[in-house]
């Protein structure tokens, strides 16, 4: 068997790099944190102010306390009024400690860093807002408040040092119980007298006098309120100004600790029925041994009681509802990251992957509601939920962002110490989120303003929505398999169906009534699934060669049927050299610097599977000139692109040299997915800034949540985004529970995709490609038809018609509503069950159509 890889290129791979493996070593084992530069950070504040700072416009009223920077929101048209803040906190008998009541109180937490690792929150109720430490900068159209935010001291008006003569003179005028207490804390320092742990080329630095005289210091970590007593017991023996001035521009250079500080202004805006929060991070200032490592909006903002009715609405899935007061307390609070994970942050195992999807949250308190969108710096975002009872008497829901990234660092191998490295600066971009208040207390009407708002920020979403019912099936042409030659084990491609095979299985399925679906081509070039990098386009041999891949294209015409070529460029798999790439020049980097080596991670153990072969992130213009030459393949021949993860997951490049961020990954992810939809796109997953360029959405999560807190899954993005944009789930031949995800896609207005592969499932033994077992085509054929031709004569006309409502009924029956009247009837229980008079089969679905 022919294979593009060979044991000499093998070799070739591995040697070539090891020529400069040695200098890459050196260069990172170089790497140390840098003494950062000071920085000093102007204290914010300092007198509280008075009255009400106000925003108005025809919908909306912001009203502002000066002195404390809550405020309220008022509806005009429903009278509600949303708070920044529980208005009963102190109070609060579920919230014991001040600390907790101090969370309520707070409208931001920031969260920071230190070399050791060491992560702090701080909430600016106890760290700023009760200090005083903030002011208010009303504009025309906007108020926005500069918060410090730190455990700032007071300066206190006493010497650190003076002379032996000038403290001998002060404390004769003290009583005797305060000049006794007061030379407690001072030491007299003579040079020539010193303890073996001084250092007295420090001190002679910081104290110049001593090589002429003896001193007095105050020692290093004397309490505040014993600061405090000393400055009383100074000023009452007659100390004045003048000499504290003098003595502090004679002593002012004794070293102090460091303490954490911070400058963040939040701004806020009224824009039509919208509250628009920006927090920018041009603005936000701190020490560099104290990096910002993440800021949390308005915790509490809109925040439900025990003695509340309502539900948080959360992008879990297609969505995911949180009931006020749901006796969850026990369980995990929610936490989803925006996009899910940065491959560009290392990690060492995975329990759960967290990702939402689409941006936004939202909640219902007693017959009102509101949606907030992140927008701005939303690939930062993280997703925070939690019910009553754990903390506080408050159901509550609220965005993060992650903004310093960082890792740790092996100093030694010889050593268990690390130390931590963070990005050097924060993201040029900014972050805001926007609150659109309704009186809607249902999750369905919810959704349809969320569609509204989605149709407003792209407008071309629906431009590319198919005809009929969204159908796809994935054909897998080759794989990879290890094999050996001259004893040198290496891979080779292994194929699953030849193109010759793939125009056969196209006339079965027609013969079997599937005609009208979307053609997925994956593993036909480079070795396969895995493919090598996309530097060329090598069509597999095994498979046919070129003059086949071409025949096959023109019979697929000829029946009518679209072809998709299936691709990725984000990741170096099995690449080196002889592909056009080298991992030290090519990979992104970690924060720390090193290359994105990765590894899949055990379902077992949750670990990596280190005891795998490797694969390496790239950076983003690698990733962009991989596309192009996809790109230019697919255009060659007028097919359309299958893109695995553009669309789907989002990675930065932490390399200090040329930082790329997830924001600009986003965009540039944008532009790839604008430049592919010329002959059509497919995508994985749907991240809501892909959708109006795909011409299908694959493997759409709409499977139910795992997370315990959540009551109840629901359609909320599908009801948004039905009638606009062609979407189906995983393949139904490769779910765990292919009747379970029929019926997810008959409750979410999901089409249909399969996986096929020619061979029986035992060619796939021993490799690396188990969840394909289920793909045979002999095996799945005449299933496959059946479920076809059902779900197209059901839901016939209904992919193309608004999804109105979802409701969950008696014994968990689902119901889906589309504004054709037609209704589908979901039951996921094992026995039958009627519901408003529609009896509904044990697991199955029942469509009735509109009058």
């Amino acid at each position: 068997m022919e294979g593009k890889k060979s044991w000499i290129k093998t070799i070739l791979n591995f040697v070539i790099p090891i020529a400069v493996l040695g200098i890459i070593v050196l260069l990172v084992l170089m790497i140390r944190p840098e003494e950062a530069e000071p920085v000093e950070i102007d204290i914010r504040g300092g007198s509280l102010g008075e009255g009400t700072a106000v925003l108005e416009n025809d919908d909306l009223v912001l009203s502002m306390d000066r002195a404390t920077s809550y405020f309220t929101v008022t509806d005009k048209a429903t009278g509600t009024v949303w708070s920044s803040n529980p208005a009963n906190a102190d109070t609060d008998p579920l919230a014991p400690t001040i600390d907790k009541k101090s969370n309520l109180k707070s409208t931001l937490y920031i969260t920071y860093g230190n070399i050791n690792g060491i992560m702090t929150t701080l909430n600016n109720c106890t760290y700023s807002i009760e200090k005083g430490i903030f002011d208010i900068e009303e504009g025309k159209d906007s108020i926005t408040v500069n918060y410090t935010i730190g455990n700032t001291e007071k300066e206190y008006k006493i010497p650190l040092a003076l002379p032996e003569k000038d403290f001998n003179a002060i404390t004769k005028k003290m009583e005797k119980k305060a000049a006794k207490q007061v030379k407690e804390y001072y030491r007299k320092t003579d040079i020539n007298k010193l303890r073996a742990q001084d250092n007295k080329e420090e001190l002679l630095a910081s104290y110049p006098d001593l090589a002429e005289m003896k001193l007095y210091i105050l020692r290093d970590g004397v309490a505040q309120h014993l600061k405090a007593t000393i400055e009383k017991y100074f000023w009452e023996a007659g100390y004045t100004e003048e000499q504290y001035q003098a003595h502090l521009s004679r002593y002012s250079t004794k070293k102090v600790e460091d303490i954490p500080l911070f400058n963040v202004s939040v701004e806020y805006k009224l824009v039509g029925r919208d509250l628009v929060v920006s927090v920018p991070l041009e603005k936000i200032e701190y020490k560099p041994d104290f990096p910002i490592t993440n800021i949390e909006i308005l915790p509490y903002f809109g925040a439900g009681s025990t003695e509340d009715t309502g539900f948080i609405v959360l992008p879990e899935s297609g969505g995911a509802i949180i009931n006020f007061n749901n006796g969850r307390n026990g369980q995990n609070a929610y936490y989803a990251n925006v996009y899910g994970w940065d491959y560009a942050t290392s990690r060492t195992s995975v329990v759960t992957e967290t990702r939402n999807t689409f941006p936004m949250f939202g909640l219902s308190k007693n017959g009102a509601s509101f949606l907030c969108m992140l927008e701005d710096g939303a690939t930062y975002g993280n997703i925070n939920a939690d019910v009553s009872g754990r903390f506080d008497s408050y159901n509550h829901v609220d965005a993060g962002y992650s903004l310093v990234h960082y890792e740790s660092y092996d100093v030694s191998g010889k050593s268990n110490s690390a130390f931590y490295i963070y990005e050097e600066t924060l993201p040029e971009e900014n972050i805001s989120q926007r609150y659109r208040f309704g009186d809607d207390d249902n999750y369905s009407d919810m959704a349809a303003e969320y569609r509204k708002y989605l149709l407003d920020r792209y407008p071309m979403l629906g431009s590319k929505k198919g005809e009929g019912m969204p159908a796809v099936i994935e054909v897998i042409g080759a794989i990879d398999k290890v094999q050996q030659t001259a004893g040198v084990p290496y891979k080779q491609p292994l194929e699953l169906t030849t193109f010759e095979e793939t125009v056969e299985m196209a006339d079965e399925l027609k013969a079997l009534g599937v005609d009208d679906y979307k053609l997925k081509l994956t593993g036909a070039f480079n070795d396969g699934v895995k493919h090598y990098v996309l530097k060329d386009v090598d069509i597999v041999s095994e498979l046919g060669g070129k003059s086949d891949f071409k025949e096959m294209l023109l019979a697929l015409k000829d029946r009518n049927i679209k072809v998709y070529l299936e691709g990725q460029t984000d990741f170096a798999y099995d690449s080196g050299v002889t592909d056009g790439y080298m991992t030290f020049r090519d990979a992104a980097k970690f924060v720390s610097r090193e290359e994105c080596e990765l590894y899949d991670y055990s379902i077992v153990w949750y670990g990596q599977e280190d005891y795998n072969d490797p694969y390496y992130l790239v950076t983003p213009e690698y990733n962009k000139e991989c596309f192009d030459v996809f790109k230019e393949f697919t255009d060659e021949y007028g097919i359309g692109m299958a893109l695995r993860n553009t669309g789907y997951l989002l990675n930065s490049d932490y390399n200090p040299k040329d930082r790329f961020t997830r924001e600009q990954s986003k965009e540039m992810s944008r532009e790839m997915l604008e430049a592919a939809s010329e002959y059509g796109t497919i995508i994985n997953e749907g991240n809501d800034y892909a959708l109006e360029y795909a011409d299908v959405v694959t493997s759409m999560d709409i499977s139910n949540s795992n997370m315990a807190i959540i009551d109840y899954d629901v359609p909320f993005y599908e009801l948004a985004i039905h009638g606009l944009v062609d979407y189906t789930g995983v393949p139904i031949n490769l779910s765990e529970d292919f009747e379970y995800e029929l019926l997810k896609s008959a409750e979410f207005g999901a089409g249909l995709s399969f996986t096929f592969m020619m061979c029986p499932p035992d060619r796939i033994q021993e490799t690396m490609y188990y969840d394909y077992f289920g793909s045979s085509f002999d095996l799945w054929k005449e299933k496959a038809a059946q479920i076809y031709k059902r779900f197209k004569n059901d839901f016939s006309g209904i992919y193309n018609k608004k999804m109105i409502r979802h409701t969950v009924g008696d014994n968990n029956i689902r119901i889906t509503e589309y504004e054709d009247g037609t209704k589908v009837y979901v039951n996921y229980n094992y026995k039958d069950i009627e519901s408003n008079g529609v009896k509904v089969p044990a697991r199955d679905y029942v469509v009735k159509r509109g009058e």
